[in-house]
């Protein structure tokens, strides 16, 4: 009966942890790939020959800025190397972004040519 007992407890406390880290993972903020999404909607509405841009996650500065531009409310500036590659070819390409915050995405994303 003991051991009944225990195996439902340890049962018990594994589905309770398995449960908070999914939590976790749910709610879990990555601009980053809010930028990536934000962008690439951009840049089609733009280019209809655009195919893709990707962030290199490697070496991206972050600056917390918590404050407005214009009337929008901006609370991280993310800056670094990406992708951009179109019917004309693949550019490396330096971006920034503009994000106004968990559950809000980011307001702006633009690129200069490397």
């Amino acid at each position: 009966m003991a051991v009944r007992q225990f195996f439902l407890a340890v049962l018990l406390l594994a589905v309770t942890a398995a449960d908070a880290s999914a939590q976790r993972t749910k709610t879990r903020f990555d601009g980053i790939r809010d930028c990536e999404r934000s962008g690439r909607m951009q840049f089609f509405r733009h280019n209809p020959n655009f195919r893709r841009f990707v962030i290199e996650r490697a070496g991206i500065d972050v600056d917390r800025y918590g404050d407005r531009v214009g009337n929008q409310f901006v609370s991280t500036i993310y800056r670094g190397k990406a992708t951009y590659e179109a019917a004309a070819g693949t550019q490396n390409v330096r971006f920034i972004c503009l994000h106004a915050g968990a559950g809000r995405g980011a307001v702006f994303v633009y690129t200069l040519v490397d």
